[in-house]
């Protein structure tokens, strides 16, 4: 079983890395993207029409792409005033409780996000734009994302219980919570 949960643990970690990998490449072509936009416009009165909708539609996939990668690393947003008053065990089952509860509701949102990607094929939706982007492009970085940060709330709940090697930067883990 630990053998299984460690693959599942180094897997989901890859995974999360190479999408955080992703998102840093696209946070550094959006600012090549707006500083190309800003020579156009002011140096050579010549602005493009397209610098705002790829701007806008890789932010949404930097923000997805980079979540599961962030919880990971135990950079999310936590509020622990009663937690860190609670006994290592009931932190541990707190723990996993809300773990499981946000492996579901990503799962959730991966059927509903799926659902809306295919919609928005099956009709052929496109953004109204110059570059008439499809919006299952845009759209899909929702189910992606999502399942990638489901993945890591699993794999947390593997951690917790002392099934994968205890990481040391995540202070979700199960003494260190």
């Amino acid at each position: 079983m630990r053998t299984i949960a460690r693959f599942f643990d180094t897997i989901v970690g890859w995974i999360s890395l190479a999408a955080a990998a992703i998102a840093a490449f696209l946070l550094l072509a959006m600012f090549v993207v707006v500083q190309y936009e800003v020579v156009m416009r002011y140096w050579f009165g010549r602005p493009t029409h397209w610098t705002h909708e790829v701007t806008t539609f890789a932010i949404a996939w930097v923000g997805f792409l980079s979540a599961g990668y962030l919880l990971r690393q135990g950079r999310q947003l936590e509020i622990d005033i009663v937690t860190s008053r609670l006994s290592a065990g009931a932190r541990r089952l707190l723990g996993t409780f809300t773990d499981i509860i946000g492996a579901a509701f990503c799962g959730y949102t991966v059927l509903l996000g799926y659902r809306f990607v295919s919609t928005a094929h099956m009709m052929g939706a496109t953004n109204a734009s110059e570059l008439d982007t499809p919006l299952w492009i845009p759209y899909s970085a929702i189910p992606i994302g999502f399942t990638i940060l489901g993945l890591e709330f699993l794999a947390r709940i593997l951690n917790r219980w002392g099934l994968t090697p205890e990481r040391s930067d995540d202070p979700h883990s199960s003494t260190a919570i």
